[in-house]
């Protein structure tokens, strides 16, 4: 993940250390030689990606480029506060882990996924999954496309429904849980009271 922009830059070698210190494990030996379904696993996952959204930022920063806004979804929210140096990265791999464990946890009690809806109006997607008990509506990236989320079978369902009212594609997620859905509310809850 990320090996042919990072090899030979040494910034990254004391990152992945800094990793190793807070996580209690080689993620440089995870990202460059996985195995890829341990690092598909969610609370390996989201600090794997920190980290090496960290290590282009030094890049950058090393190539006298400094951001003046930056902006994140997501997992990028927590890129977008380190770099704008709201805190450092020690402290945002800490912030990673936890928030991946509590997603991981609300996602081993459903059977759920997720699915990118291509060519259909945001009005459309949301009243197709109004009607569909198990899936949300949960992100919306473009005009174009939304991110739908939720129990496997109805994410399924809704995808055919939303194909045959003449979405593009709906294209399904390599994640490991429904994101950004309801089912994620006992995860949210926990974060936040880590965070108190």
């Amino acid at each position: 993940m990320g090996r042919e922009f990072i090899d030979g830059y040494e910034e990254a070698k004391k990152i992945f250390q800094q990793a190793r210190k807070v996580l209690d494990f080689d993620l440089e030996e995870l990202c460059n030689h996985g195995p890829e379904e341990e690092l598909k696993k969610t609370t390996n996952a989201q600090p794997a990606l920190l980290t090496v959204n960290w290590i282009f930022t030094r890049i950058l920063r090393d190539a006298g480029i400094e951001p003046t806004v930056v902006a994140g979804h997501s997992l990028g929210e927590y890129s977008a506060v380190l770099c704008a140096k709201v805190v450092d990265y020690p402290a945002a791999l800490r912030l990673v882990r936890r928030r991946a464990q509590f997603m991981e946890e609300a996602s081993g009690a459903v059977d759920g996924v997720m699915a990118a809806v291509i060519g259909l109006p945001r009005e459309a997607v949301l009243s197709i999954c109004r009607r569909i008990k198990g899936v949300e509506a949960v992100n919306f990236n473009s005009p174009s496309q939304v991110v739908i989320a939720g129990e496997k079978k109805a994410v399924e369902i809704t995808s055919k429904r939303l194909e045959q009212e003449g979405a593009k594609k709906v294209i399904p997620l390599l994640v490991s849980g429904p994101f950004h859905t309801s089912f994620m509310r006992c995860a949210a809850l926990k974060f936040s009271q880590e965070l108190d």
